[in-house]
């Protein structure tokens, strides 16, 4: 039997799988770009994953994106990580070239790809609500890009003291601390400046779900971001849009960071305008 597919061929891994958009994203990016690829989606529990990769590595699958619980088990299996990836943590693309496997995390540098067409990161501040995998993912990637100030809003601040010793230790952030989620009242956001971002579930499939964020006080000149993609105008993203500041909702980065993928396996510039209509038409939006 040969060793590598006839075909190029990725896949998705995780558990669960169902609902997720990737393979029809990614299908469509494929044919967009007249490529005879092929994406496959498996179901593999945490105790099969290191089977479930050895066997894409055998197989010669060009690349792998990786669904929870597996993102941050995967570092040790791993060739090479990018520095953000090894920061954070947290790999959701692999990459496999000439029997290599390279780990990205393709959710952060699609944050920051988006921030960087609004503003500049350079010396910037972030404020991020959440210190889960999303928010370690893109915590990492804007401190490489940049940013000197963060502060982490999050309802376990011990959580996020992993992260942010990492960060302190291995970015040249000049200030990178821990807030408390405000139990009553709303959090003081007259002094912000750069970017808001929201890495929490707060607003999936509830449109009208708030943050103890008075986004009326934001100064001009923010960027705000939703890593929530359903809905895709969050109350977050509504009030910032209304206020005319710059805004990065979840079903955006949700396309970005599938084509950040598709652009590292394929050397292609991605479809992004098929990709947001593939997901659209997933998830009926």
């Amino acid at each position: 039997m040969s060793r590598h597919p006839q075909l190029d061929v990725c896949c998705l891994l995780g558990d669960p799988v169902a609902g997720n958009p990737t393979q029809y994203m990614l299908e469509k990016a494929f044919s967009a770009a007249s490529l005879d690829w092929r994406f496959l989606t498996f179901e593999v529990s945490a105790v099969d994953f290191e089977g479930a990769l050895r066997g894409a590595r055998i197989f010669g699958f060009r690349g792998v994106m990786l669904a929870p619980p597996h993102r941050g088990r995967v570092l040790p299996l791993l060739e090479q990580v990018t520095e953000a990836a090894r920061i954070s943590g947290q790999v959701n693309c692999i990459h496999q070239r000439d029997g290599q496997l390279r780990g990205h995390n393709t959710e952060g540098q699609a944050l920051r790809r988006l921030a960087e067409g609004m503003m500049s990161l350079t010396g910037s501040s972030a404020v991020i609500l959440g210190s889960g995998r999303l928010a370690r993912s893109i915590a990492a990637e804007l401190a490489l890009a940049g940013v000197s100030e963060m502060t982490f809003v999050c309802v376990d601040p011990d959580e996020a003291a992993p992260l942010v010793e990492s960060l302190q230790k291995q970015t040249s952030l000049t200030s990178c601390r821990v807030e408390p989620w405000p139990q009553e009242g709303r959090l003081n956001v007259a002094d912000m400046r750069g970017l808001l971002i929201n890495a929490t579930p707060v607003g999936r499939n509830d449109p009208d779900a708030l943050l103890p964020v008075d986004v009326e006080s934001l100064p001009s000149g923010m960027v705000v971001a939703d890593v929530v993609y359903n809905p895709p105008q969050t109350a977050l993203i509504r009030a910032a849009k209304q206020r005319g500041l710059g805004v990065v909702d979840g079903l955006k980065l949700l396309v970005e960071q599938a084509a950040v993928a598709f652009e590292i396996w394929t050397g292609q510039t991605a479809d992004r305008e098929a990709m947001r209509d593939a997901v659209e038409e997933f998830l009926v939006l």
